[in-house]
């Protein structure tokens, strides 16, 4: 009867769906508390009860999947173990949100007609069409059926139950963005043959008949990151550059597979100006990358793409678990956007990757395709981070107004005052009420950049003075995410015939906020007094008593000069 067993395990060896039950790879453990689940299952991560004699058509089995990230190379070896769950070894994380699409083939395994059928069978990679059986399978079994879908939770276990006794092919039709290299199609039968053949690595056979079976597919995984770089470097003002560093983490795939597409796509904030979007560059473990010969970068509105082309794609299988980083870039050219909040620009880029399998053949496709599969949010979803995205980056700006009026009447306004503003010395004191008009050795902020002519706002017809957009923080670099930032305004000429003011009086401190200011709303208001002018004569003033004074003078002359004359002429 034990030959018997071991022949009947060889056939299902040959089935390839051994290979699926054990899996060499990185598996996640499960806990105590869990159920293994299935009619007969045992409970507690003991071990399943097994049967022996003849194969029991009325018995039901059940199907424990545990789904997790391929084993790191540099660790030792996972094995699991299908009639217990249980593992030889500490297993990687497991990956939950993985759909699988099961189907009965139709075999009566009372029969030995049945368990010819599987022999020597080898599963195809391409098995499943989406959510049917591909024509193939469909050929080799005209009797298979789809049964249902299980998704992975919990760590990436899921429980199929109330198995008849039957094979059943397993596909993987679903898996969050961020897993590649999904599992290749496998065969479980209920029974399953506990045989030496089948335990592989495993010591402890029974040599019974398992309904209750645990198997062990797995995956790689990208793990990803993002980042924006200090904007003080780039520039503080609106139409400076952004940068948003994005980082994946390679994953490690089997030996047997290829990179069938890798894409690293940014669908960049509406706000930023179109024909700045762009990547700075794209390294691998911090070497760089070569733009068109490892990567090409496509820009379609505001949807920025990093698509590996096969020289690219062979790069990242020889290098798995290092890092790829792609910067992403653009200018920003306003603050608001319908159905956005004004000066927070939010980020997050996504991952879309996957595998195929290419047996004695390492090339990747000769044309990758440049097209994500899936096409991205132009703006990110609420929440958590969903499957396939980078975390959300936010940077935050404000814009700064002002009020030029007369001194003499504050009601009105003045044209032409010019202005400038510089980043404060202390930009993030403990409020904004303590921002100094002190700009150390600062030099103006320019209109775009860190060179360049400065930043120049002059006062309209309404005495308004605006700076568009200046940088605030974000949720990245210290001091993160805060609420304001202090910059000085100088003014640098007044309207004609107003007085420019000089030195301190220039000066003027301010607290830039997050958003834009209300119409009619303004960060401060700036006085100007007119200019002095020479002393024009006034009447009645002291002018004319002089003038009265030298004229009763000149009379008194000539009348005394008269007088003389008349007495000369006499004598």
């Amino acid at each position: 009867m034990r030959a018997d067993k071991t022949s009947i395990g060889r056939r299902v060896i040959a089935s390839l769906g051994v290979v699926a039950l054990l899996a060499s790879g990185s598996f996640a453990p499960v806990s105590a508390e869990e159920s293994l689940g299935g009619a007969g299952a045992a409970q507690n991560n003991q071990a399943a009860a097994v049967y022996f004699g003849n194969v029991d058509k009325t018995k039901k089995g059940s199907v424990t999947i545990h789904k997790h990230e391929h084993q790191d190379g540099s660790k030792p070896a996972v094995v699991g173990n299908h009639r217990t769950g249980e593992y030889t070894g500490t297993p990687a994380e497991g990956i939950d949100g993985v759909k699988f699409t099961y189907f009965k083939l139709g075999l009566d395994l009372s029969t030995q007609a049945g368990w010819d059928a599987l022999q020597n069978y080898g599963t195809p990679p391409n098995a499943c069409t989406g959510d049917d059986l591909s024509a193939e399978v469909k050929q080799k079994f005209p009797q298979a059926t789809k049964v249902g879908t299980v998704t992975t939770a919990n760590g990436g276990k899921a429980d199929v139950t109330g198995l008849d006794v039957d094979a059943y092919l397993f596909c993987e039709t679903d898996a969050p963005a961020d897993v590649v290299d999904r599992a290749a199609p496998f065969i479980v039968t209920i029974p399953f043959p506990d045989t030496a053949e089948n335990q592989q690595n495993l010591p402890t056979p029974t040599n019974a008949w398992l309904y209750d079976v645990h198997v062990f597919p797995k995956n790689g995984k990208t793990k990803l990151g993002k980042t924006v770089e200090q904007q003080e470097q780039h520039g503080l003002s609106i139409g400076s550059e952004v940068r948003f560093p994005v980082t994946a983490q390679v994953p490690r795939i089997a030996d047997g597979n290829v990179f069938k597409h890798f894409y690293i796509v940014d669908p960049m904030d509406p706000r930023f100006a179109q024909d700045s979007l762009g990547v700075e560059s794209v390294t691998l473990n911090n070497l760089p990358l070569t733009l068109d010969t490892d990567y090409k970068v496509t820009v379609t509105g505001s949807l920025v793409t990093v698509s590996f082309t096969q020289s690219g794609l062979t790069k990242l299988k020889l290098n798995p678990g290092t890092e790829v980083k792609a910067i992403f870039k653009g200018k920003l050219e306003r603050l608001d956007h319908a159905g956005l909040d004004a000066g927070k620009i939010k980020n997050r880029a996504y991952v879309y990757s996957d595998t195929e399998p290419k047996p004695g053949d390492d090339n990747p496709p000769a044309e990758p395709p440049t097209t994500p599969p899936t096409t991205p949010p132009l703006t990110p979803p609420p929440g958590p981070t969903p499957p396939g995205g980078t975390p959300e980056v936010n940077t935050f700006w404000g814009d700064l107004t002002l009020k030029k009026v007369d001194a003499g009447d504050s009601d009105t306004p003045l044209e032409g005052a010019k202005f400038k503003v510089y980043p404060a010395a202390d930009p993030y004191p403990a409020t904004a009420d303590q921002c100094s008009k002190d700009y150390g050795n600062n030099s103006a902020i320019k209109k775009a950049g860190t060179t360049g002519e400065d930043l120049e706002a002059i006062s309209d017809k309404d005495g308004k003075v605006e700076f568009k957009g200046l940088f605030v923080s974000d949720d990245q670099n210290d001091p993160k995410s805060k609420e304001f930032r202090c910059y000085v305004v100088v003014e640098t000429e007044a309207p004609a015939g107003f007085v420019t003011p000089q030195g301190e009086n220039a000066k003027f401190a301010v607290a830039v906020k997050i958003g834009k200011n209300a119409e009619g709303s303004y960060d401060l208001t700036v006085k100007n007094n007119k200019r002095d002018t020479p002393d024009l004569p006034l009447t009645g003033g002291q002018g004319v008593a002089l003038m009265l004074i030298a004229g009763g003078i000149l009379m008194i002359i000539a009348v005394g000069s008269g007088f003389v004359f008349v007495r000369r002429m006499r004598g």
